[in-house]
C-alpha cells in the first residue's frame, strides 16, 4: 500500500490533501502540532471510511525543527512505516513589514516554514532512500510585496531548496512544489477577502482545495518531473 506523510494535515489545505490521498487508496500519516484534537477526529473519520488503513497521527512542534524531525521519524520506525511521499504543508502565516519584523517573528516563520521542511526532507532521504517530496509554497514567492515579509522570505528560501534538492538528490528522490494563490481565507479573514484577491487575478477564479490537491497528485504521479514549481493561483504570479 502506498503511504504519504502530510505535515499540518489536521486542518485547511493539509486536511484536504489527506482526504485526497485517502480516497485514492493511500495510507496517510497525519502530522499536527497544536491541532491534536482535529487530527484525531480526522484519523477516526478516515478509519471509518477506509477500514483497511490506520491513518496514524504524529504530533511534533516545528518551532524546534531538529527535535520535530527526529520525533517524527522515530515514530515512523516504531510504526514500521516508510512513506513514499512527503508533503510539507504545515506553515505559519503572519503579517509584518520588514521594518516591523522582530528577530523572534523572523525565527518563528523560518523555523516552521523552511527549517522544519528542510530537516524533514533530509530525514526522508536518509530513512526512505527513494520517493517524492512536494513542498507547498505560495504564489508570493514571485513577489517582493513585504506585507508578510518574514513569511514570504521563508517560502522563497523553500522554493530554492526545492530546486537544489531536485538536482542533488536525483534520481532517487524527486522534489517539486506547488505555489497556490488564495485557496482559503487566512485566519481572521472572511470570504470577502478571498473575493477581492480573486478579482485581481487573470482568471478571476478561486483556487479550490481540490485544484491544489490535483496539482500535488500530478507531481507525485509523474515520475519524469523534478525541481519544478506549479503555480496554482489563477495566473496571479504573472502580474507580479
Amino acid at each position: 500500500m502506498h503511504t504519504v506523510l502530510i505535515t499540518g494535515a489536521a486542518k485547511r489545505i493539509g486536511e484536504d490533501l489527506a482526504h485526497h490521498f485517502a480516497q485514492r487508496g493511500w495510507e496517510v500519516i497525519i502530522h499536527c502540532n497544536n491541532s491534536r484534537g482535529d487530527a484525531d477526529r480526522l484519523s477516526t473519520h478516515l478509519r471509518n471510511l477506509f477500514e483497511d488503513r490506520q491513518f496514524p497521527v504524529i504530533a511534533a512542534d516545528f518551532s524546534d525543527p531538529v527535535s520535530a524531525s527526529d520525533a517524527i521519524f522515530s515514530e515512523l520506525r516504531i510504526l514500521n512505516l516508510c512513506p513514499e511521499v512527503l508533503i510539507n504543508s504545515a506553515s505559519v502565516f503572519n503579517p509584518g513589514l520588514l521594518a516591523d519584523t522582530s528577530y523572534t517573528h523572523l525565527r518563528r516563520q523560518m523555523a516552521v516554514n523552511f527549517e522544519a521542511p528542510f530537516m524533514l526532507m533530509k530525514a526522508f532521504r536518509q530513512y526512505c532512500k527513494k520517493g517524492c517530496i512536494v513542498n507547498i509554497l505560495d504564489t508570493r514567492v514571485t513577489s517582493n510585496d513585504s506585507r508578510h515579509a518574514a513569511y514570504t522570505l521563508s517560502k522563497k528560501v523553500l522554493m530554492h531548496l526545492t530546486e537544489m534538492a531536485g538536482l542533488e538528490w536525483a534520481p532517487e528522490i524527486r522534489v517539486n512544489a506547488v505555489a497556490p494563490g488564495a485557496v482559503l481565507p487566512p485566519p481572521g479573514q472572511d470570504e470577502t477577502y478571498l473575493k477581492d484577491v480573486v478579482a485581481g487575478t487573470p482568471l478571476k477564479q478561486a483556487v479550490s482545495p481540490g485544484d491544489l490537491a490535483d496539482a500535488v497528485w500530478f507531481l507525485v504521479n509523474n515520475g519524469t518531473i523534478t525541481g519544478q514549481i506549479i503555480y496554482c493561483d489563477g495566473g496571479a504570479h504573472l502580474g507580479k
